[in-house]
């Protein structure tokens, strides 16, 4: 017998598993390191499975630590993560005979951490067929094993194969890997944060907080979150105070996955043309080192007050509407503080920073008077927070459109951007 994280008592094998596609987790919610990453990697296997959740598939997370695990603490815990299935508790030698039979117990384990199989155990009862899985592999195989495999093999297909045409495959870094494996399941690296999220976006991450920072945060979070950094604190209070897992990482490891998100960042980086004495800059794709990554403004001959730009869109709106948003992500890429002190376009009449914020229940907008981009810094223009108020357009804007907005420094230099109108 266990005990859901509602109090209510059920039977391992009569109620659980009897007749049901199963996967079943082991977990403990103090664990600082994978059992937040197993929890957030199940999520989006069950966001993959939808509804198929609690009616033909069934997942399980039951607590190695139910002194601590109370039902109480476990619908906390669940509900911090957006998870929608039930986690249990019970009798800690029961629930180690449980694992026994699933062969998810390490008998000689020496130390004083809690015995932890990382590993996911899947099944279906009826047909015999049990299976263990890393809760590192991709979410879209383990909700295919789950959804598919699990429910009975497949007719094999008749075509002839013929891979004369197949795609090279590319050469994944070692960066990429452990992006992969230990940062994926919570973040996103595409400057967007979704909604619900359990962890920030990371592009430009590497460009917004101090690199030896990240070093340290990545290599120990739950030290500097003991430590009360006040960054750390903040992330821990805004992301549904669930604490960074300890990956584990060395030092080196640690800079693979920086690495990592620095060249996916200035991949998505339009960078101004380099033009000696020109005062007019038009954005294109990135303009390159030799590395390979986006030349610094003080490493080439780009003026030190330049923009890079990021997921920059303008949202199709009714050809009557008499303000249109913008949004992007403005890189500096000059080691000082870069103002903008105008934006203009020949399609608007005037074009506003504004931001929307919460004042006791209400949304309000407020005209931003300042923009200032850190050194080195990012300033983020996004749907519900600040953003372009682009006022009057001159003509109908559909999907596809390109609008040119011209952009004013404090030094006087003129940067022109070309922005797309988009449905998104």
């Amino acid at each position: 017998v266990l005990t859901t994280d509602q109090g209510e008592p059920v039977r391992f094998f009569d109620d659980m598993i009897k007749d049901k596609i199963v996967a079943i987790l082991f977990i403990y919610t103090s664990c600082p390191d994978v059992c937040p990453l197993e929890t957030a990697q199940m999520v989006k296997v069950q966001n993959l499975l939808g509804e198929r959740v609690g009616q033909d598939v069934f997942f399980y997370s039951i607590s190695i630590d139910p002194e601590v695990d109370t039902p109480e603490v476990l619908a906390s815990y669940k509900k911090r993560f957006g998870a929608r299935w039930m986690h249990l508790t019970g009798d800690e030698q029961e629930i180690i005979e449980i694992r026994r039979k699933l062969g998810l117990y390490i008998e000689d384990r020496d130390g004083g951490e809690l015995n932890h199989n990382v590993n996911l155990i899947i099944g279906n009862q009826t047909t015999g067929r049990w299976m263990k899985r890393s809760p590192f592999e991709s979410p879209h195989v383990l909700a295919d094993q789950i959804g598919n495999w699990l429910t009975g093999w497949k007719i094999a297909s008749t075509r002839d194969a013929d891979y004369s045409n197949a795609p090279a495959l590319r050469q994944v870094s070692d960066g990429e890997k452990l992006y992969r494996t230990r940062c994926q399941s919570c973040h996103t690296l595409d400057g967007r944060d979704p909604e619900n999220a359990i962890g920030p976006d990371l592009l430009g991450v590497t460009f917004i907080r101090d690199r030896e920072w990240l070093i340290n945060w990545i290599r120990a979070p739950n030290e500097m979150l003991a430590k009360k950094d006040p960054i750390a604190m903040a992330l821990f209070n805004q992301y549904n105070q669930l604490p960074m897992p300890n990956m584990r990482l060395n030092r080196d490891e640690v800079y693979a996955v920086l690495d990592h998100i620095e060249e996916v960042t200035r991949g998505k980086v339009s960078m101004p043309v380099s033009t000696e004495d020109a005062t007019t800059q038009v954005m294109t794709s990135a303009e390159l080192s030799p590395d390979g990554a986006a030349a610094r403004s003080d490493e080439s001959n780009l003026p030190r007050d330049s923009i890079g730009v990021m997921n920059s869109w303008i949202r199709e709106a009714h050809p009557d509407a008499p303000t249109h948003a913008g949004y992007m992500v403005l890189v500096n890429v000059a080691r000082e503080p870069l103002g903008i002190t105008a934006i203009t376009s020949a399609d608007y009449e005037t074009i506003e920073v504004h931001e929307m914020s919460s004042d006791s229940g209400m949304m309000k907008m407020r005209r931003i008077e300042e923009v200032v981009i850190p050194a080195d810094g990012l300033f983020k223009l996004e749907p519900g927070a600040k953003h372009l108020m682009l006022k009057n357009p001159k003509r109908a804007l559909r999907s596809g459109q390109v609008v040119d907005l011209l952009f004013t420094f404090d030094s006087g230099r003129e940067q022109l951007v070309s922005v797309q109108v988009d449905t998104r």
